[in-house]
């Protein structure tokens, strides 16, 4: 909402009351973005202290750049008492865009569709494991276990393969979504990109083969 002085009274309450890093980079941003890179300045350079990860340092530095720029384009005030006609103020440069937003886990794209594949077949190959042995019990005879003993075993086999291709696509999954980056860091994830990811809960699989 741009409400830079509410919001920098907030963190630095919440910081005095849980010392975290996250608070320093989040009141970092909103100095910066008020104007103040005076001040934004020292709280990004006691965030980069604290040895965050190379996502969240990278941002880091992103703002101390801007900063830099900022204070490099700063027309300075000229001291009391000086003759002349005063400088004529350039209008401000419209803010920068904002850095993307540090990515859940569970919103990977890839991720995602790795686990959508890797279910669709557990549930492909558990259908057809299920079917095969629903053909080979209805066969009370000898001759009619031969007459179904094809459908069998074409159950069967893509039983096999569909399980197989499932659990290896879901364990990529698993093991993609485990490599990512976390976004432990929720302020300056808030501040980043304007919004916060909601926690991770889990998955809940329904249907009927």
């Amino acid at each position: 909402a741009k409400k830079y002085p509410a919001a920098i009274q907030e963190l630095e309450a919440g910081y005095a009351l849980d010392p975290r890093r996250e608070f320093l980079f989040a009141e970092a941003q909103a100095q910066r973005l008020a104007g103040d890179c005076q001040r934004a300045v020292p709280l990004y350079q006691r965030f980069l202290a604290t040895e965050p990860s190379a996502l969240q340092a990278s941002a880091a530095q992103v703002g101390l750049a801007r900063c830099a720029q900022q204070m490099a384009t700063a027309t300075p005030t000229p001291p009391a008492g000086s003759a002349g006609p005063s400088p004529t103020v350039p209008p401000p440069a419209p803010p920068a865009p904002a850095p993307p937003p540090l990515q859940a886990r569970y919103r990977d794209p890839l991720g995602g569709a790795l686990l959508g594949a890797g279910v669709i077949g557990l549930g492909v190959g558990a259908g057809f494991l299920i079917g095969s042995l629903t053909a080979s019990n209805n066969a009370t005879t000898y001759d009619d276990y031969n007459r179904q003993r094809a459908t069998i075993e074409r159950r069967w086999n893509i039983g096999v393969v569909g399980l197989t291709s499932g659990a290896l696509l879901t364990g990529t999954a698993i093991y993609r979504y485990h490599s990512l980056p976390t976004a432990t860091s929720t302020s300056s994830a808030t501040l980043i990109g304007g919004t916060v990811a909601p926690g991770y809960r889990g998955l809940l699989l329904q249907g009927q083969f």
